[in-house]
């Protein structure tokens, strides 16, 4: 997957002195309820702001790679470094809303960047030293939608960009470097180039400071694929001892219609190990190894054991099976008699950007209590079985604020 930039209109002094643009990821997995569509992607709502904290550079919380590249480079006006992925414990993602807006909740209140030769501690920049940035800002709806910026003296460059909120179709954030001047003779001798970077982010006097980094993009922008890429690969020998919680870097309700019986529950992740992942090519297959053999699933008034599914009572599936690689490829899926659905999609298998596992949840019916703005808590489970062996994975995700009734 390589990462293309679009022409972006903005205001002539922003976009002359900045060079702005964004970057955007392929459409996300949120549309037929066979699996992931591919015809276009609707607006989704937020699901309000994450709670910030408390933290500093020394335990900064790690930033999930999915890719990285170098998306340009031309000599004396710009090089380009676009790392897209997520923070697991404080999703970058959804703080979009409360930080790319007029009225902040969330402000990012500065950063730290520096680009390297690849395998090396030799910095590419005029000083030699990592680069410091105050208070990345928001331009405004009507000049830069979606994104945060921050430039220093030399016109180097800062950009945190919510693919969504840009209007770039869903995607994970993408924290943008970009470097007006640097050592050229450093960098032409080189096939490759590193960088790292930290953001601190500020919310009620709360500070949670993210660190991210990527290691050997080569020059030609071919991108690098990190752990938060969900690569796949080869099947497991067993799944023993591999069962759990998945840890989430992302979840929340992408679809609510009511009109079309249609409330649609989305977490993006794997266990510790990746197996999930690993048993995609296995178990999406008219011929599967690994199978998952049922699940089930119940949504609560959040923080209570108060379910409200269309009787109160958690709902139960049976074998997930792919629909056929010539019909829907990378995904397995349930539904139960009253049409609701349990669905796991590997993106990378399903013809999307690579990415982890998303577990999809959609219910056909609910509770009267479901309304705009309210938060409910989901829990799921997965059974599967392998040669020899079994495994149970559960999915938990707590205080999802319902969007917007469409």
């Amino acid at each position: 997957m390589k990462l293309h930039n679009y022409a972006r209109i903005a205001a002539p002094l922003f976009a002359l002195a900045l060079g702005l643009g964004a970057c955007s990821r392929a459409q996300h997995v949120t549309d037929a309820v066979t699996g992931p569509g591919r015809n276009g992607t609707d607006t989704q709502g937020a699901a309000g702001c994450p709670t910030l904290i408390a933290n500093n550079i020394n335990n900064a919380l790690d930033f999930a790679l999915e890719s990285g590249a170098v998306v340009s480079i031309r000599s004396g006006r710009r090089l380009r470094i676009e790392t897209s992925g997520d923070a697991a414990e404080v999703s970058i993602g959804s703080c979009g809303p409360c930080a790319a807006a007029d009225i902040p909740s969330i402000n990012f209140i500065g950063g730290h960047a520096n680009v390297f030769v690849a395998g090396s501690n030799h910095s590419v920049t005029t000083t030699g030293q990592r680069l410091t940035f105050t208070r990345l800002a928001f331009l405004g709806t009507n000049i830069e939608p979606g994104i945060l910026i921050a430039n220093d003296a030399l016109g180097n460059v800062m950009e945190i960009i919510w693919p969504e909120l840009a209007g770039l179709g869903v995607g994970s954030p993408i924290v943008r470097v970009q470097l007006a001047v640097w050592n050229e003779a450093m960098v032409n001798a080189s096939d490759a180039l590193d960088v790292s970077w930290d953001l601190t982010a500020e919310q009620n006097g709360v500070q949670t400071t993210f660190k991210g980094h990527c290691e050997a993009m080569s020059k030609n922008g071919t991108p690098v694929l990190g752990a938060g890429a969900g690569s796949i690969l080869p099947c497991p020998a067993t799944l023993a001892g591999t069962g759990g919680a998945l840890v989430l870097s992302a979840a929340d309700v992408v679809q609510f219609r009511p009109s079309k019986n249609r409330l649609r529950f989305e977490a993006i992740g794997d266990v510790a190990a990746g197996t999930i992942n690993a048993v995609g090519g296995c178990a999406a297959s008219e011929t599967p190894t690994v199978r998952f053999t049922g699940g089930t699933a119940n949504v609560f008034r959040a923080g209570s054991n108060t379910s409200v599914t269309a009787d109160g009572k958690p709902l139960a599936f049976t074998a997930l099976a792919s629909p056929g690689i010539l019909i829907e490829p990378g995904i397995v899926l349930a539904a139960d008699a009253a049409g609701d659905v349990l669905e796991i999609i590997w993106p990378g298998l399903a013809g999307l950007p690579p990415g982890a596992p998303v577990v999809r949840l959609q219910l056909a019916r609910w509770s009267a209590w479901i309304q705009t703005g309210r938060a409910i808590d989901v829990r799921m489970t997965l059974n599967a079985t392998g040669p020899g062996s079994a495994a149970s994975y559960t999915i938990s995700a707590n205080n999802v604020v319902l969007p917007q009734a469409r």
